[in-house]
């Protein structure tokens, strides 16, 4: 079975058997997948859900680069700001931006931080802002066509054309 589908099947769980859905996600081998199946069962557990946001962060420095070591983050992020760990979420946010500010090339750069960018957006506008803001300075539009991407996403969703993307559902 594909981590993919490992993933798939533990964040289904996660909603109505966290338990399970922790059991399943630890044994799923890529840590990319992993780290994004911990975040679901934090964000959907009844108990605490810092302890398993602690296991998703160190899974995703397992991760073999560092697009994926920040990016996989922007779950742990999510998932702790919906559950009302904001000041958590914002110390994750802000170390998963360091790690995204040295992405090469420029163009998995705009993608991680876009990724974060949306993600902050379960903190608070303005926390979301200071990332799109970097995003904008790190990444220039001309370098690569993601960077313009990234770029003109930032310019919609701040003018209200685009919605950031949902980490649960």
């Amino acid at each position: 079975m594909s981590a993919t589908l490992q993933r798939d099947q533990a964040c289904a769980l996660a909603k109505t058997s966290p338990k399970l859905a922790l059991a399943k996600a630890l044994t799923i081998p890529d840590p990319w997948f992993r780290a994004q199946a911990l975040s679901w069962v934090a964000r959907f557990t009844d108990d605490d859900p810092r302890p398993i946001a602690r296991q998703a962060a160190k899974v995703a420095t397992e991760c073999d680069d560092d697009y994926k070591r920040s990016a996989a983050k922007a779950w742990e992020i999510a998932a702790l700001a919906e559950r009302d760990f904001k000041q958590e979420a914002r110390k994750c946010l802000q170390e998963a931006i360091q790690v995204a500010r040295t992405v090469q090339p420029s163009s998995s750069r705009s993608e991680a931080l876009l990724m974060l960018y949306q993600s902050a957006f379960a903190i608070s506008s303005a926390e979301a802002d200071k990332v799109g803001d970097i995003l904008i300075s790190t990444c220039s539009a001309e370098e690569h066509w993601r960077c313009a991407r990234a770029v003109r996403d930032v310019g919609k969703i701040r003018n209200g054309e685009l919605a950031p993307r949902s980490f649960f559902w």
